[in-house]
């Protein structure tokens, strides 16, 4: 089996347990209302339980509490479920926060539904895949989100930046489920875009939501890289919205079984 791509390997997730990518991370844009719509129409199976893997702050599970009956909500990131717990829901009855890893940490299947909100690039495919095989009920499902955003009017300037300044320089774009797919470790069954929703924030924090991503890690950046691409965006965005920007944001949910195949990476 083709090895996954090194730019995802567990070490450069381990970004989402420092400090400054928590403390950044609720900068960076939300899911639309309509994913939770989607979401919520795939749970068709009794028990009505949700598995949200590599959860962070709860972007998806805080969002989904009323919605379902149970929300096992489990992330490595002890740091990222703290700061979840302190958020709208977090305290919620019918959520319970686990610490771990998705490929290990101690579960209660069966599951209606599992979902990866931006975050199973970073785990053990062969691992993750098989095992959460045998954790759905008969019509359950795999969700993979990926949020995005219309092009900016700066996109041609600024993605040089990133490429520049980010600590993770072997990255390139692929497209997660069609890694998965080729591999032998997923099986699509549906797959919808979100329309665009407008998200408005200050520049600073928009500035400051890059830092929430394993890429732009503060104590991955030394301090004089790390001020120079706050003021290098900042100059550039200024240009185009001296105060505010707003994004057009999106989300493609796609949904299928994971496939009890494994091989080593």
């Amino acid at each position: 089996m083709q090895p996954k791509p090194k730019f995802w390997s567990p070490e450069n997730g381990t970004a989402f347990q420092d400090t400054s990518v928590v403390s950044a991370y609720e900068a960076r844009p939300p899911y639309p209302d309509a994913v939770f719509d989607i979401l919520a129409s795939l749970l068709v199976d009794e028990p009505n339980k949700l598995l949200d893997v590599g959860c962070g702050t709860g972007f998806v599970a805080r969002r989904m509490v009323g919605r379902v009956a149970r929300i096992d909500a489990v992330d490595i990131s002890r740091k990222m479920i703290d700061h979840g717990k302190l958020l709208p829901n977090g305290d919620a009855a019918s959520l319970r926060w686990i610490v771990g890893s998705a490929e290990s940490a101690p579960l209660d299947p069966p599951y209606a539904l599992i979902t990866a909100g931006d975050s199973l690039h970073w785990m053990a495919w062969t691992v993750a895949l098989p095992r959460f095989a045998t954790l759905l009920t008969s019509n359950g499902y795999l969700a993979i989100l990926g949020v995005g955003q219309l092009p900016t009017d700066w996109d041609d300037d600024l993605l040089p930046l990133l490429r520049r300044f980010s600590t993770i320089q072997n990255y390139h774009s692929l497209n997660l489920v069609a890694e998965l797919e080729s591999r032998g470790l997923f099986q699509v069954a549906g797959r919808q875009t979100t329309a665009p929703v407008p998200f408005t924030q200050p520049l600073d924090a928009y500035i400051e939501s890059f830092h929430g991503r394993a890429s732009f890690s503060r104590e991955r950046m030394n301090p004089h890289d790390s001020d120079a691409f706050d003021d290098t965006v900042r100059a550039l965005v200024s240009g185009y919205s001296p105060r505010d920007v707003t994004l057009q944001v999106v989300t493609e949910v796609v949904w299928g079984k994971p496939l009890a195949q494994a091989q080593p990476d």
